[in-house]
């Protein structure tokens, strides 16, 4: 999970504002733009109310991607639940990462729900909601490099080569800390992967919840890779809306607060995110 013109996301930073793991389908680059996506299955539609445009980024999994035409995530389930919350439509439009700002800000959507970090620079062009989870930038390696790449200072070696998804908070940190290393931008996590699999970077930044899903979720399908649960930064994902709508994000704010308190938030996070209910603590010698 991602500065509007100047994007950044967590991996949901966006071209303006947070990764996907082979578990996603790979998306298709000739989709059209803004087109409104297929909502999954089952999910409920109010009959009354002005529909509430939802733009969508489906380049993120398990926050946002998409399968076999069918829109799915984190993001999704919550689009899912939060139109009859509201008593209104709800319509997916699916928007390139990098032009979500843009058509926010030109009106046509209502809404970013697409794993996007909160950062002061996208403070000053939209309002976000309160957040809905806590992730942080973490990396990726082959199994069989992990133990000679562990080492936090072999990120930052003349001969490292680190990959993250363009313009979001993991390349943000990458080209502020990483001095020595040859840094590579895609345009996805799924490219990302690929180059990492075809050995063509050593290390692959995403936030946390693409890495557990890459490398500890369940079905997982890259065995061969590895997470350093390392995080580099801290970041919050929430949703964002118009400075000129503050009546909207008094609304959602509502959503979110009942959420939390019914146990939907975590029903949501918990189902995409299998490995956020594993915590191990980690005691001193002598503690009993």
């Amino acid at each position: 999970m991602q500065q509007m013109r100047s994007t950044i996301r967590p991996g949901l930073g966006w071209a303006g504002m947070a990764a996907a793991a082979l578990l996603a389908a790979t998306l298709s680059s000739a989709r059209a733009e803004e087109v409104p996506a297929t909502m999954p299955p089952g999910a409920p539609t109010p009959a009354s109310g002005e529909p509430l445009r939802v733009g969508i980024a489906p380049n993120y999994p398990p926050l946002a991607f998409e399968e076999n035409g069918v829109l799915k995530g984190i993001e999704v389930d919550f689009a899912k639940r939060l139109g009859p919350a509201l008593g209104r439509p709800i319509e997916l439009i699916r928007t390139k990462w990098e032009n979500l700002g843009d058509k926010l800000a030109e009106k046509k959507i209502d809404l970013i729900m697409s794993g996007t970090s909160i950062t002061e620079e996208r403070k000053e062009k939209v309002n976000f909601t309160d957040p809905y989870l806590e992730v942080g930038q973490m990396v990726i390696v082959r199994e069989q490099d992990f133990i000679a790449l562990r080492d936090p200072k072999a990120m930052d070696r003349p001969a490292s080569r680190v990959g993250f998804v363009s313009r979001t908070t993991g390349e943000q940190w990458a080209r502020k800390h990483l001095k020595k290393a040859k840094l590579h931008g895609y345009a996805s996590t799924d490219e990302g992967i690929q180059a990492l699999k075809d050995q063509q970077i050593d290390f692959f930044i995403q936030d946390a919840p693409a890495v557990w899903r890459v490398t500890g979720g369940f079905m997982n399908e890259n065995q061969h890779l590895k997470g350093l649960y390392r995080p580099l930064t801290k970041e919050e994902l929430a949703w964002a809306v118009p400075k000129d709508n503050p009546e909207l994000l008094k609304q959602l704010n509502a959503v979110l607060k009942q959420w939390k308190k019914d146990g939907t938030l975590n029903e949501v996070l918990d189902k995409w995110i299998t490995v956020r209910k594993t915590s191990i603590e980690v005691k001193p010698a002598h503690a009993q």
